[in-house]
């Protein structure tokens, strides 16, 4: 989904949508102030329904390889690292050897033989005033789902004609109903074939 198809349903929500309008709506107090408010829902929404992403950190060259530790820049929308791995050139996955240090640096052995894998959750993307209605929302589609319901929360909390506890109602209850697991345990179901000797016994 889009940032401006988004906005639409938020707007609709509550009840203030025009299409024909530059801004979707005709009132200029919620054009405003819908971007800074849809950022802060969209930030605690990545932290409920994480982002995940990945940094490849090349081999170093035969020449270049010492018995040391080089550091490296972590990625500027880092969250929380999800794990650190190895893969080879037969994309055969071992552990790393690393280290991180402070808050933006990671520090890798240079003999490391295959390239090294950041996999962590990010920061998405700030929303303000210069986003386009063009750009494509980060979250999972689940989360998008979610996220009309808070803005339309915070937009009209200062409206003390409105009755927004509906929408902060109804926020929380999906957001108790997300579903925050990246793997799915399966089961495979084998046929029973009974031995032929079974329930043959000796006397």
């Amino acid at each position: 989904m889009t940032y401006g198809e988004s906005k639409k349903q938020i707007l609709a929500l509550i009840e203030e949508y025009s299409p024909d309008a530059k801004e979707l709506t005709e009132d200029e107090d919620i054009a405003t102030r819908l971007p800074h408010l849809f950022d802060l829902a969209y930030q605690e929404l990545a932290q409920n329904k994480k982002i995940i992403a990945t940094k490849i950190y090349q081999e170093k060259s035969d020449e270049q390889k010492n018995d040391k530790y080089s550091s490296y820049l972590l990625p500027s929308d880092l969250y929380q690292i999800k794990n650190v791995f190895v893969l080879d050139k037969n994309n055969k996955k071992r552990s790393a050897d690393y280290y991180t240090l402070g808050s933006n640096k990671i520090y890798i052995n240079d003999n490391t033989e295959g390239q090294t894998v950041l996999e962590y959750y990010k920061y998405p993307q700030t929303i303000n005033e210069e986003t386009q209605d063009s750009f494509y929302l980060e979250l999972n589609q689940d989360a998008q789902s979610i996220l009309p319901y808070k803005v339309a929360d915070d937009i009209l909390k200062t409206d003390p004609s409105s009755d927004y506890t509906s929408f902060a109602t109804e926020y929380q209850r999906k957001l108790q109903l997300l579903d925050n697991r990246r793997n799915v345990p399966s089961v495979n179901l084998k046929e029973y074939e009974p031995d032929e000797n079974e329930g043959e016994f000796d006397i």
